[in-house]
């Protein structure tokens, strides 16, 4: 379901993606309005779900995770029951960080965070080569990252 966003919504929407820990106060003072109108905004953009969570975005290198990978997976079959086991075998490994079913000659698109290439020969041997229903995998390694950004054009 759409909702309908002002130009003040889509300002306080951009802001925060810019940086969610931004009190009402302190977003109130951006926009030009006090807070308890700022406050309702919010509130009324949380509950359409235009707001869905607040969190903290880690940097994988930082963390030692060094190695991003974009696997193209097809199926053998599509039908629900096998496309059900699939998704439920891929939400339980943290490795895999999205997971997208798509149209097309290719059927899901993953997308995996490893500290490194042998972690993923052995995450690729041991776990995602025996997902059920994979017929083949085609993976493709990150050598540099151009643009990253989880902010919406609005």
């Amino acid at each position: 379901m759409s909702v309908t966003l002002d130009e003040i919504d889509r300002r306080i929407l951009t802001l925060l993606q810019a940086d969610a820990s931004l009190t009402v106060n302190a977003l109130a003072e951006m926009l030009g309005m006090t807070p308890p109108p700022c406050w309702r905004r919010l509130k009324r953009l949380k509950d359409a779900g235009c707001l869905k969570r607040q969190v903290w975005l880690v940097d994988p290198a930082s963390v030692g995770l060094n190695v991003s990978i974009y696997a193209d997976v097809k199926l053998v079959a599509h039908d629900t029951e096998a496309t059900t086991a699939f998704r439920e075998k891929v939400r339980a490994l943290p490795e895999v960080v999205e997971c997208y079913i798509l149209l097309g000659s290719t059927d899901v698109l993953l997308k995996i965070i490893v500290p490194d290439i042998k972690y993923y020969e052995t995450f690729f041997y041991e776990q995602l080569s025996q997902l059920p229903g994979v017929r083949e995998i085609t993976s493709s390694v990150v050598m540099t990252e151009v643009k990253a950004t989880t902010s919406l054009p609005l």
